[in-house]
């Protein structure tokens, strides 16, 4: 048999890789560790035995986009609805990239823009964020000018940094490049900012929904698309749910690029179960940026690096005099070679098997080269988050003694 020849830019790639080892606290892929509340499994579960599993769902996911649209005070042509937003952002790839064309995206971000772009055979532009992890509005415009692409994609809350960038930064950039942009707010449900525009003139009651998000600002600018999941805040990662709005004529173009009946009937079903509950989620919520705040503060107080995170996620790595003790330790058990050459990695792999070894299983990024050593941990239940600080605390106590 000959060998089987793929698409260049496909056989380049490489596959997504997220740990699936057995633990018994998974914080390794920002998923929500809550279950759903009682009153969205009641109403789900009655719904079940007259569920009509025997006809598509509606074809453009009409029903769902419809209460979304209402709710937040736009037309109904104006939304999407896609698996997850993570399709939606691999068909705005190619709905606006193609050969000859470039995707800007920031770096380090959600590791899979470069992979989307290069899969609609788009050339991926990354530009670079401030050593902080933060948007610097000035380059980003100064970059767009040069390189001209035809796709921004701007993370915010950034993962895995989970820096939070302000409504004003966000709109200074929108405002100033010529190309649509999307704001993919995967996480803005955990931000705390009460940014709003002043010309967004919905209900009070509706103005939580949007501070500090460019839903905000949606209604000013042609060029813009704001993207978001129910797979964080909302506990529906396993059903793959995800909506963008936007100007009527950047969302149908993404729209063609979607398949007719592309979201099953069973996930939207659901999705506008929670969608009509929502209210349900917001002391949840609140809890998790709680629980998220005080794991920085006292992962910070043991002495490493902590990103300043505004997501479901706290991202750190190993610094000063840690980093010698930690890659000592990783080279006397595992890799004596890289513990010499790259103490930075070793140190950020150290704490990964560590936690693994007492049944935690965290996101490893310590061969990233934007963020050596660096590990992140979702935010999880109380008590999960509780054992995960005391291990930690015991290995600084361990090795640093």
């Amino acid at each position: 048999m000959e060998e089987i020849k793929l698409r260049r830019n496909l056989a380049a790639l490489e596959d997504y890789q997220v740990e699936h080892v057995p633990a018994s606290v998974i914080v390794n892929a920002n998923e929500s560790n809550y279950p759903l509340p009682e009153a969205v499994v009641a109403a789900v579960t009655e719904a079940i035995p007259a569920f009509p599993f025997n006809r598509y769902p509606p074809l453009k996911a009409e029903t769902l986009s419809e209460v979304i649209a209402a709710d937040l005070g736009v037309a109904p042509n104006c939304v999407v609805i896609g698996n997850g937003s993570s399709e939606l952002l691999e068909r705005a790839c190619y709905a606006f990239g193609g050969p000859g064309k470039k995707l800007a995206f920031p770096y380090p971000s959600f590791s899979m823009y470069g992979e989307y772009a290069a899969l609609s055979d788009s050339q991926p532009a990354p530009f670079a964020l401030t050593p902080e992890g933060y948007l610097d509005a000035e380059q980003v415009i100064a970059f767009c000018r040069k390189e001209e692409p035809a796709l921004l994609i701007l993370c915010n809350p950034n993962n895995p940094t989970g820096n939070y960038n302000s409504l004003a930064v966000m709109e200074k950039i929108v405002a100033n490049v010529t190309c649509p942009v999307i704001a993919d707010e995967a996480y803005m449900e955990f931000a705390s900012s009460s940014e709003v525009d002043p010309q967004d003139h919905r209900p009070l009651e509706k103005l939580w929904q949007v501070a500090g998000s460019c839903l905000s600002i949606l209604h000013k600018y042609s060029n813009l698309m704001v993207f978001r999941t129910f797979s964080k805040a909302y506990g529906l990662a396993g059903l793959r749910c995800g909506y963008a709005l936007g100007s009527v004529g950047l969302i149908r173009g993404l729209s063609k690029a979607l398949l007719p009946y592309h979201v099953n009937a069973f996930t939207l079903s659901v999705a506008l179960t929670v969608y009509q509950h929502k209210e349900l989620y917001r002391p949840r919520v609140a809890q998790i940026k709680a629980e998220r705040d005080k794991m920085a503060e006292k992962i910070a107080a043991l002495g490493f690096k902590v990103w300043p995170s505004s997501a479901n996620f706290v991202t750190f790595c190993p610094k000063g005099q840690q980093v010698a003790a930690f890659a000592r330790i990783y080279g006397r058990r595992y890799d004596r070679l890289q513990a010499v050459n790259r103490p930075e990695a070793a140190a950020g792999k150290l704490l990964y098997k560590y936690f693994l070894e007492h049944g935690v299983l965290v996101r490893d990024y310590s061969d990233h080269p934007a963020l050596n050593g660096a590990i992140r941990i979702s935010v999880g239940l109380p008590e999960e988050n509780e054992n995960i600080l005391r291990h930690l605390t015991d290995l600084c106590e361990e090795v640093l003694s």
